[in-house]
């Protein structure tokens, strides 16, 4: 009989060999020592003089698994040649079992991108950073293996570095791959990262952007921001457009020449939104509209309005955020919960208290409205209904600043 590197440990079989300076250990499933010498051949000619094969073959548990196609061809290859070499080996409990094809969660997220081709770039990214994140931490298993300890696992590494925040945003960017996965025929037990925000919404809700107030907001926009239009047009421009219209900061400094409108009305068209609700027109008093074009015409054959460009996972409104960020530090404003943001929380709250109702408000912030009979049984409002709702409240909003 060969000398392979088969040692008996109880009443199983191993194969403990080195393969590329990496330690092999494979139980191989039986007590019968001619039957284990037969199959450690098998795995040998197939992880020599490559790597090794990930295939796992357990006739004594009838577990037969694979990682992909490929693999899945060369273990039915070994499965074939073993039944020719062992005709009496042992057969699995309850007769042969099919060999199942696995998945690892990077591949999950691959397959859940083919079928939400509607998501942001950035949105992208940060799925698969998560993802990729997760399962290099728990060395990349199956995905059927994975269960609710290793997020478990994964929440007490996050707190090491992360806010609690952060740590509830990455779960649930788990909680979203795993529905997909029970949904799709990928995973079969309950969801792991369901049920694991650490937060509550009103939690969330009072730890998130706070609103500027109208003082706070007079100086924001001060003798000291003034100087920005000669020194920074593009910088001046945005905030002053993120202050009258709503719009987040990644869907203004990603607008076009185009998305500058005259008719029916001044106003802007958002095609580049995070959600499907962000594609929207925003109606722009016209003395501003006017203004900002006479900005625009100074970029001769540029097609984008402002000069920021998009970053991979970071959106094209990053540079503008930070600067906005050293603004504040430089006129006192110490606020951690003030930031760019705050002034699309502003619009909104301005528009609220100034008697605009929810729906329009909801449709010019680009929000989702929850509700059958909004939602379902009535149209958006025309460009022309929302100029006669919005240019009145944001001309006062404009009056509030030098």
């Amino acid at each position: 009989m060969l000398n392979l590197p088969v040692y008996l440990r109880g009443n199983t079989y191993y194969l403990h060999t080195r393969v590329l300076g990496k330690q092999v250990k494979k139980s191989l499933g039986t007590s019968d020592k001619k039957t284990a010498m037969m199959l450690a051949g098998q795995l040998l000619a197939q992880i020599f003089p490559m790597v090794i094969r990930r295939y796992e073959i357990d006739l004594h548990r009838g577990v037969l698994k694979s990682d992909g196609p490929e693999d899945h061809a060369r273990m039915l290859v070994a499965l074939e040649t073993l039944g020719k070499l062992s005709p009496h080996a042992p057969s699995p409990p309850g007769g042969p079992l099919k060999a199942r094809v696995g998945l690892r969660l990077p591949e999950v997220v691959e397959k859940f991108f083919q079928l939400k081709k509607q998501l942001r770039p950035a949105t992208v990214l940060a799925y698969k950073n998560t993802c990729n994140e997760f399962a290099g931490f728990i060395n990349n298993p199956m995905v059927d293996e994975i269960d609710i300890s290793d997020v478990t696992r994964y929440q007490d590494h996050l707190a090491k570095f992360n806010t609690t925040r952060t740590i509830d945003n990455k779960i649930g960017v788990l909680n979203s791959v795993f529905n997909f996965a029970k949904k799709q025929g990928y995973y079969f037990k309950d969801n792991p990262a369901a049920g694991r925000k650490l937060m509550t919404n009103q939690q969330r809700a009072k730890g998130g952007f706070a609103i500027f107030e109208v003082e706070d907001l007079q100086k924001v926009f001060g003798s000291e921001f003034q100087n920005w239009k000669k020194k920074d047009p593009d910088f001046y421009y945005v905030c002053l457009l993120a202050l009258i219209s709503g719009c987040r900061v990644s869907e203004i400094t990603s607008l076009l020449a185009e998305n500058l409108r005259l008719t029916p009305v001044h106003h802007i068209k958002i095609k580049d939104s995070k959600t499907q609700a962000g594609v929207r027109s925003v109606p722009i008093p016209q003395i501003f509209m006017e203004e900002l074009r006479e900005f625009y015409k100074q970029k001769t054959g540029k097609e984008q309005i402002f000069k920021y460009k998009l970053r991979l996972g970071k959106g094209s409104g990053t540079a503008v955020g930070q600067k906005f960020g050293r603004h504040l530090d430089k006129i006192g404003i110490e606020n951690d919960q003030l930031v760019f943001h705050s002034l699309r929380k502003f619009f909104n709250d301005f528009c609220m208290k100034n008697d605009i109702a929810f729906e329009p408000r909801c449709q010019v912030m680009g929000h989702e409205i929850d509700n059958v009979n909004v939602g379902i049984y009535t149209n958006e409002f025309s460009i022309e209904q929302l100029e006669k709702i919005f240019p009145p409240v944001q001309k006062k909003i404009l009056s509030l600043i030098p």
